[in-house]
């Protein structure tokens, strides 16, 4: 019975010195842990408060250096040079998303890329607010709130600084944004163990809040960490705690350097073991901890290796499934983006409109709304003269002109080539002004171009109510407004009528060439003394469905459809050959007059051509006169002037129709080579009645003979019109009084009748 127990008796003191063996083992491991987690700590939050008092240094320097060479004039003048800066100082900063310059009033001023275009006012950001002020107040860089950046789309850690001039005054205030997101932020190449926290709190006027919050365990809802204070009492508690036990005061604890160890609990009451250091010039507590449920868990790790291999690799597989989603989703928006928007300006294209209006209407237009077509006017030139990079980069300007110009409310795209399509929800922009952002200088490479613009308008959904008919009126107003160039249109009825007709012109000029619809007629000039002087080359045109065509309604469409080369060609060869069989017919040489679309001479091998078709006919070149016409466009006149230039030099004469007519007469005749003036028809029809008429008529000849040019009159019609015109100088005479438009064998006919 003793035997028994004493056994059971060994039993229980070896179960119970085994349990105080296990007790004392468990609680010196705990305690031998908590030692290390507590130096650990503290080392860990010594090097974080370095890391980031070493970090804010660097940064208040950085941003003192930007900021004065911002705000100093001698440094650049350049809005974008100075935004170079900022995007290069944050390519080399990788925690920093973005860089900004403000005015004292909270402006956003000067930004980088990313922030480009965007209105933001510091003191309009509530969570910004108080930090701006203090600011302006401080002589060092100044933390501000973490908060959602809307115009970033991130949650950000706003870093400060005043700039001041040499007086002390603040001239402006410099900011950096730093990332401050769970994947990415400031510590993201820190090492730190799963359950171990790094916390930075500053106190503002309406309490503490953390400036960021690893929190990698629970992974809560940045809104709740960052938009609302800190309990104020658990704050209070780390700090009186560390106060009470090593008997300081708070500024003791405040001025001190050391780094204090505390036992706490966190929100949720959770017990913690953590270190907290304050960095007494930029106002920031620093901590980091770990909650005591790690000791425990160190203890029983061995009991749970196994397991816990089995969720990390279950974690670490699922991380790797996570990035590889993520990088797929990536390209996908990527590829999206791209056949989706103009490479070039990053603005929407037609694809995006087909998706986003046509089918899905994802982007609605507001009753009223105005589809804007835009074609600049004459930007071949400007790629023909300084390439097409240099064009490129113009396209890319007037990309953001039109951004700035519109709201978000509005769609602005690129239809392809020179032309944008804008849709204007805002309904209160004025066009005129828009023409004017467009004109404005561009300067590039030290080059200074201007570029005009041609803007039709269409109305929803008075005008249509689908975008494709929208765009269809507006493209036929904005060829109304090219008429005129750099100017605006809305669209009428009229005009759809006009197009309609155009249109039908257009189909049934493609093949008069083939049905021989086309031919020439010839009206004679006569010189003063009633000699021949030469003819002018007229264009008919008699079709079956449309009957006599008038060169006034089939040449503008011609011109506009790129036909007029073809036909410009064929009325140029048609009328050498006929002219030729002419001069042996009648036994004598005359002028020969044709008329040049400013279209042809901006063809590039206008001249080559027009060479090649003179020496197969074996045509004199004297005795070629090419007709421009005197409402060439002022930004046409550089490009043109070298090629009328090479017409002079190989032996050709050059008349200047329609004189009188145009915006720029005197400008141009002291630039272009011609030899001849023609004075429109419209002043000779008034000459016997306008006084008006008749002192203009007698300032072009005088203006003409100073020149040295003869002086040709369209449309004489009468004895006393010609009379009248030989007082004043007149030198040749064109119409019905001598001759109607002939065809080539009434012409023979009538040589013949002058010769007698």
């Amino acid at each position: 019975m003793n035997i028994v127990k004493n056994k059971w008796t060994i039993f229980y003191v070896i179960m119970i010195s085994s349990a105080v063996v296990f007790a004392a083992f468990t609680y010196t491991k705990y305690t031998e842990l908590q030692s290390i987690v507590r130096q650990k700590n503290k080392q860990d939050t010594a090097n974080v408060a370095k890391i980031f008092h070493d970090f804010l240094v660097q940064s208040e320097t950085m941003l003192q250096v930007v900021g004065t060479t911002v705000v100093n004039p001698h440094i650049s003048n350049n809005p974008k040079e100075k935004t170079k800066i900022f995007d290069t100082l944050q390519e080399v900063n990788p925690a920093v998303i973005g860089f900004g310059y403000l005015d004292p009033q909270g402006n956003l001023l000067i930004s980088n890329k990313e922030l480009h275009g965007k209105k933001i006012n510091a003191l309009e950001i509530k969570e910004a607010k108080s930090s701006f002020e203090e600011t302006l107040k401080s002589q060092h860089l100044v933390i501000g709130r973490s908060f959602f950046f809307k115009p970033l789309g991130q949650w950000i850690l706003p870093l400060r600084k005043a700039i001041r001039d040499k007086n002390g005054k603040v001239v402006g205030v410099m900011a950096i944004a730093i990332i401050n997101t769970q994947k990415k932020n400031l510590f993201s190449g820190f090492e730190t163990e799963p359950d171990e926290d790094i916390l930075l709190i500053k106190k503002f006027s309406d309490g503490y809040y953390r400036l960021f919050y690893s929190n990698k365990k629970s992974n809560l809802d940045a809104q709740i960490l960052y938009g609302k204070s800190c309990p104020q009492n658990t704050c209070t508690s780390v700090i009186n705690q560390i106060l009470g036990l090593h008997h300081i005061t708070l500024e003791e604890l405040k001025s001190s350097a050391k780094v204090f160890s505390f036992f706490s609990q966190d929100m949720q009451g959770r017990p913690i073991n953590g270190a907290l250091y304050y960095d007494k010039k930029y106002k920031v507590w620093i901590s980091v901890y770990h909650y005591n449920s790690t000791i425990t868990q160190e203890i029983y790790k061995d009991i749970v290796l196994l397991v816990l291999l089995y969720i990390v690799m279950m974690l670490l597989f699922y991380f790797l499934f996570k990035a590889m989603e993520k990088y797929e989703k990536e390209k996908e928006n990527d590829l999206l983006f791209k056949m989706t928007h103009d490479l070039l300006t990053n603005l929407p294209n037609r694809a995006f409109i087909y998706e986003n209006v046509y089918h899905s209407n994802k982007f609605v237009m507001q009753k009223g709304a105005q589809v804007i077509f835009i074609d600049l006017d004459n930007f071949k030139n400007i790629n023909d003269t300084f390439g097409h990079i240099f064009g490129d980069k113009i396209l890319v300007i007037i990309a953001k002109r039109l951004q700035a110009f519109f709201t978000e409310k509005d769609l602005v795209a690129r239809q392809g080539g020179d032309e944008f399509i804008i849709i204007n929800n805002s309904q209160n922009k004025n066009l005129q002004e828009l023409i004017e952002v467009i004109t404005m200088p561009y300067i590039i490479e030290d080059i200074e171009v201007r570029l005009g613009a041609s803007i039709g308008v269409s109305v929803y959904p008075d005008d249509a109510s689908d975008f494709d008919t929208l765009l269809s009126l507006a493209d036929i107003a904005m060829y109304e407004a090219k008429k005129v160039k750099n100017s605006y249109a809305f669209f009428t009825k009229e005009m759809q009528e006009k197009n309609s007709a155009n249109i039908t012109i257009e189909q049934e000029l493609r093949s008069a060439l083939q049905k021989n619809e086309i031919y020439m007629v010839y009206q004679p000039q006569i010189n003063a003394d009633g000699t021949l002087h030469g003819v002018e080359a007229l264009v008919r045109w008699k079709n079956e469905k449309l009957g006599f065509v008038s060169p006034a309604d089939f040449i503008p469409v011609a011109e506009a459809t790129g036909l007029i080369l073809e036909l410009g060609n064929y009325i140029t060869n048609r009328s050498l050959l006929e002219i030729k069989k002419i001069y042996a017919e009648v036994g004598r040489t005359f002028q020969l007059s044709v008329n040049v679309s400013i279209v042809q001479l901006m063809e590039n091998h206008f001249l080559k051509n027009l060479l090649e078709m003179i020496h197969k006919v074996q045509f004199d070149t004297s005795l070629l006169t090419l007709e421009v016409t005197e409402r060439l466009p002022i930004e046409d006149l550089d490009y043109v002037l070298p090629i009328l230039k090479s017409i002079r030099a190989e032996g050709m004469l050059l008349s200047l129709d329609d004189f009188g007519t145009g915006y720029s007469s005197l400008s141009v005749l002291t630039k272009l080579p011609i030899n001849e003036l023609k004075i429109d028809k419209a002043f000779v029809d008034e000459l016997l009645y306008s006084n008006k008429d008749k002192n203009l008529v007698k300032t072009i000849i005088n203006i003409g003979k100073n020149f040295s040019m003869d002086i040709l009159a369209e449309g004489t019609e009468s004895k006393e019109q010609v009379d009248k015109l030989k007082e004043y100088g007149c030198d040749i005479f064109q119409g019905y009084y001598y001759s109607k438009p002939l065809k080539k064998e009434d012409l023979i006919a009538f040589i013949r009748s002058l010769q007698c």
